[in-house]
This record gives structure tokens, C-alpha cells and sequence, in this order.
């Protein structure tokens, strides 16, 4: 079973108020009590609109994403200032952070955040990712978008030409433009996708043998978990945020944050290529018990027992719903790319 989000209204909402909601991208996963989602920037954001919400829905829970790192002092000090404001304008309301690693359960937790463990690549629908067969011409890919955080000039520029890059530019940031100008220049031999739809992915990671995660400082990381569950073994650089959690340890290489170690890792699993099923069937293991407390949250706060949530709960995704997600297999079967 399904949340179907687009039926689930809040029992005392307007029209105007739930087209406030949808503006601000909270995603409402039950109705009776009200239970949202959202990004915590986006609450932060938005924060007069989240808190006129709450108000007209009495005792209403706020189940926050960490699209960014909690760890630091910094971004958890921000955090638990728009938490405890948020209390003290909607004191019924129940605000809890789901957190992607147990640093950020910590850092929060002694802010007097209310958090659970309960990592955001799981809401990942795996029907719409699987590992394909074909031939893989390409070393590695790196899906990102081109900003400096994301550290492509970590990858040797030799190994250029068996480069697959999936990610643009912002158009509103001139330093990104600039970044993204010198990336192109150093790696003018890879093969670039500057745009993608969801439906295509496993396509293209089907081309590559790893996948590549460089940012020092993010959050979750998708493309991470998007690598595991397309079959694709990882090279992964020290960070905080608490993407490794999902990881299968077996089909992981942790490297240094230089382009000597970067290439090393590469080359590694050209070398020894796992199996695709095997590396996806260990990251869905591994994301199963953070999908069972999601779910036993779900029943704490309604009373009552949820299926499978959204993918990406509904937030910041033009089709979260399953049809979708059946969708992207049945094309990948019409295209013979998917054997069941």
C-alpha cells in the first residue's frame, strides 16, 4: 500500500491554505492527525506559512529532511533556533528532525531537537532504479551539479575520456557558471549529460563502472544511493553529513580527497567489478531498517500502520506517486533493457 498524498487533506485546511502548502513543498502524509513533510530549509524559509498551518490544524507534526549537514555546530545551532521558535509560536505542534547519521541524532538531540534515525536516500522508490545489463564504456560516472562542493577537479584528468558527468550549472550563480566553465575545459574529453529525467538513469549509469561522491560537506547524497541500487560500486572521499550510512561496506572504496586517490579507487573497480544485483540487493538491506522506523513513527503518531511512503516523501519531486515509478520499469522492459 501506497500514502497517496494528493487525498490525504488536513482536516481544517482552505483551498488557499493547502495551495500555500504546496508553494512552500511540505508534502502532507496523513490527514487525521495532520502529519507533514518538508525540508528544513524550506520550513525555515517559510516559516510564517508552515506556523498559520499548524495553527489551524491542531496538534500538528512536522517530520523534517535534512537536505544539508546537522553535524557542525553551526548548521544545528540554526536549526534548533527555527525548532524552538516554532514551539513557542505553535506550542501543540511536534516538530521532529529525521536525521541521516547518528553525529547529526547527537548534535540536534543536545539542542533539545526531537530526532529519529531514520536516513533520507530510504524514501527512494528502487522501482524507479535498476541495474542494467550492456556494455560499460566509461570508468566511472559523477552525478552533480557543477559548484565547487562538489570537487570534480578531485578526478584525474586522465581518466577524461572514460568520464561520464550527469549535472548543469546553476543560471543564477556566476561563481557556479565560472566553475562549471573550468570543469568543462579540464574534462572537455568526458562525456557530459547536462540534463536527465529520473526515467533515465539507470540507462546511463548502466554505461559506467562505479560511482563517484567528492563533496567534503553535504547531506544525504541521492546519487549515492542512486549509484547502489543501479548496481554500481562506490569511491567515496571523507565527509560529513551522514551519506555513508546507507553504504554496503563491501562495495565501497574510501579514498583520500586527492586526484592520485581518487584515480585509485577508480581503478579499483574497473579491476574488480562486482556484481549489480549483489550491490543492489546490500544498499536495500541496509536502507530496510531505517524504512522500518519511518514506519513505526508513522504509527506512533497516527495510530495507525502506513506501506510504502512516497518516493522521496513526496517532497521537491514532480511525480512521487507509484504509478510513475512502475512506469520507469515497464519503459525500461519495452526497451529491453529490463529482463523482469
Amino acid at each position: 500500500m501506497v500514502i497517496k498524498t494528493e487525498h490525504i487533506k488536513p482536516m481544517n485546511s482552505t483551498p488557499e491554505m493547502l495551495s500555500l502548502l504546496k508553494r512552500h513543498r511540505a508534502a502532507i502524509l496523513c490527514g487525521s492527525p495532520v502529519v507533514l513533510a518538508a525540508y528544513d530549509s524550506d520550513m525555515t524559509a517559510n516559516f510564517d506559512a508552515f506556523a498559520a498551518f499548524a495553527k489551524s490544524n491542531p496538534r500538528t507534526t512536522v517530520l523534517l529532511q535534512l537536505g544539508y549537514e546537522h553535524e557542525s555546530a553551526e548548521t544545528a545551532d540554526k536549526l534548533s533556533s527555527v525548532v524552538a521558535r516554532f514551539r513557542d509560536v505553535v506550542p501543540d505542534a511536534r516538530v521532529i528532525a529525521l536525521c541521516n547519521g547518528p553525529k547529526e541524532v547527537e548534535s540536534l538531540g543536545s539542542r533539545s531537537v526531537e530526532t529519529r534515525l531514520i536516513h533520507q536516500n530510504c524514501f527512494l522508490d528502487e522501482r524507479r532504479y535498476w541495474p542494467l545489463t550492456g556494455s560499460r564504456p566509461y570508468d566511472a560516472a559523477y552525478i552533480a551539479r557543477l559548484t565547487p562542493c562538489k570537487r570534480h577537479e578531485l578526478v584525474p584528468p586522465e581518466v577524461a575520456p572514460r568520464l561520464l558527468l550527469m549535472g548543469c550549472a546553476s543560471k543564477i550563480y556566476d561563481s557556479e557558471r565560472d566553475y562549471a566553465d573550468m570543469v568543462k575545459s579540464r574534462y572537455s574529453a568526458a562525456r557530459w549529460i547536462p540534463t536527465f529525467s529520473g526515467a533515465k538513469i539507470s540507462e546511463y549509469l548502466a554505461m559506467a563502472k562505479c560511482g563517484l561522491v567528492l563533496s567534503a560537506r553535504e547531506g544525504a547524497s541521492f546519487c549515492s544511493s542512486e549509484y547502489f541500487l543501479c548496481g554500481l560500486p562506490v569511491v567515496d572521499t571523507p565527509a560529513i553529513g551522514g551519506r555513508s550510512v546507507l553504504y554496503p561496506e563491501e562495495f565501497v572504496r574510501y579514498v583520500d580527497s586527492t586526484p592520485e586517490s581518487v584515480g585509485a579507487g577508480i581503478a579499483h573497480w574497473v579491476a574488480n567489478g562486482p556484481d549489480p544485483r549483489a550491490v543492489r540487493t546490500a544498499w536495500l538491506e541496509k536502507a530496510r531498517t531505517h524504512r522500518a522506523a519511518f514506519e513505526e513513527l508513522m504509527l506512533e503518531l497516527t495510530g495507525r500502520r502506513f506501506g510504502r511512503p512516497p518516493h522521496k516523501l513526496a517532497l521537491r519531486t514532480p511525480h512521487p506517486d507509484a504509478a510513475h515509478s512502475i512506469a520507469i520499469a515497464a519503459y525500461l522492459r519495452v526497451k529491453g533493457l529490463l529482463s523482469r
